[in-house]
């Protein structure tokens, strides 16, 4: 039976770095605002100088904060974005030698439900603001890797789960990175637009059942030409080619 190790204890400037973000939280602060200065922080936190700054060190990795060297431009809150998470989670998957295919398997399993949700969506207005410039008739020639990411992302944008839409956005990132390395000129086929089209449309008819099948039908068909594409494996940590 495998042994399941106990988590260690957080390190001082991990616990620090806790107690910034639930202050973010509580405070309501959004992107840009600047945060307590140094000495603020210093007494609020009750900590030594080198622990606040690896607290922040370690927030500004994940893009929570941003610190703006230079007197007094300070530390400002940061976003919480996919591509962030993505090398995070990525090394995690590497060191669990997850393949490709593993991840392709994630994909495949979760965004049919994301795009059954995304129909659903009472927000009407918000639905058709996103998926009309996919949809039949927009006659998108937009063949680019980050237009079938901005679909993705639309799609769990739509489903109204903040989770999903950042784990998704994440496996996403990771897959279009892989293509980046792995299969330099990539373009997004005429089965994969068509998909979309045919994705966009029954969220736009509000048809949940409809819009999962045809994700599903269309991440299969991804699959495959990613696997004639790449040369599968192990992963890559996004935007370095490892």
């Amino acid at each position: 039976m495998t042994r399941i190790p106990r988590p260690r204890p957080r390190k001082r400037a991990e616990q620090v770095a806790l107690h910034i973000v639930q202050d973010i939280v509580t405070r309501g602060l959004d992107y840009g605002d600047p945060l307590p200065t140094e000495a603020e922080s210093l007494a609020r936190y009750a900590v030594s100088r080198s622990s606040l700054r690896e607290a922040l060190r370690l927030l500004e990795v994940q893009g929570l904060v941003t610190i703006r060297p230079g007197p007094g431009n300070g530390t400002v809150v940061g976003t919480v974005e996919s591509g962030m998470l993505a090398g995070t989670l990525a090394l995690y998957l590497m060191m669990g030698r997850v393949t490709l295919d593993q991840l392709l398997d994630a994909w495949e399993t979760v965004e049919p439900m994301l795009a059954d949700m995304a129909a659903r969506n009472p927000d009407r207005a918000k639905v058709h603001a996103l998926m009309a410039p996919f949809a039949t008739g927009a006659r998108s020639t937009d063949r680019a890797l980050a237009a079938g990411l901005d679909f993705h992302d639309s799609v769990a944008d739509l489903s109204g789960n903040p989770v999903l839409r950042l784990v998704l956005g994440a496996v996403a990132m990771m897959v279009t990175d892989q293509v980046r390395v792995d299969a330099a000129g990539y373009r997004l086929s005429d089965e994969t637009v068509q998909a979309h089209e045919g994705i966009a449309d029954a969220l736009l008819a509000g048809d949940g059942p409809g819009a999962a099948a045809a994700m599903r039908a269309h991440l299969a068909q991804v699959r495959v030409e990613l696997g004639n594409a790449l040369a599968g494996g192990a992963l890559r940590l996004p935007g370095h080619a490892l």
